[in-house]
């Protein structure tokens, strides 16, 4: 039995309640399993990212660090277990470009950004740069095709 593709959905924290919903289509036409990391965590294990949500972490505390430790630490275990990465990137995000660099240069996954920064040669060089959700969703269905998943 072939298993469902595995995709980790990259975006900045300002987009994640729209970015929800995209999911939630993705998962149902493209019959994909989606890690959403604003979504797909445990109550527990969300907790460092409500104090950053309420702003109730002190800049350069021991307990940001722990935390902001905890959130990447998370996130890198989540890239290394999906088979693909999507990125939308409006605007600059540190997180999500630090996600697309480990995700299509150190781990060599298929990495899709939506974005509408082009011609920039670190992206260039990591990803594939697409304008629109309709031509992510295309590419997905063809890797899905070509890696002969479900």
């Amino acid at each position: 039995m072939r298993r469902r593709l595995k995709i980790y959905l990259s975006h900045p924290l300002g987009l994640r309640h729209e970015i929800k919903e995209w999911a939630k289509e993705l998962e149902e036409k493209l019959h994909v399993r989606i890690y959403n990391p604003f979504y797909n965590v445990r109550a527990r294990k969300r907790k460092g990212i409500a104090l950053f949500d309420r702003g109730k972490l002190r800049p350069y505390s021991m307990e940001e660090k722990r935390k902001s430790e905890e959130i990447v630490e998370r996130n890198l275990e989540a890239i290394r277990n999906c088979d693909v990465l999507i990125a939308v990137l409006p605007y600059p995000s540190i997180g999500t470009i630090m996600e697309i660099f480990y995700s299509g240069y150190v781990l060599q996954k298929p990495t899709l950004v939506l974005a509408y920064l082009k011609g920039h040669p670190w992206l260039n060089a990591v990803a594939r740069i697409y304008n629109t959700r309709k031509e992510v969703v295309n590419e997905i269905r063809r890797i899905r095709e070509v890696m002969n998943y479900e």
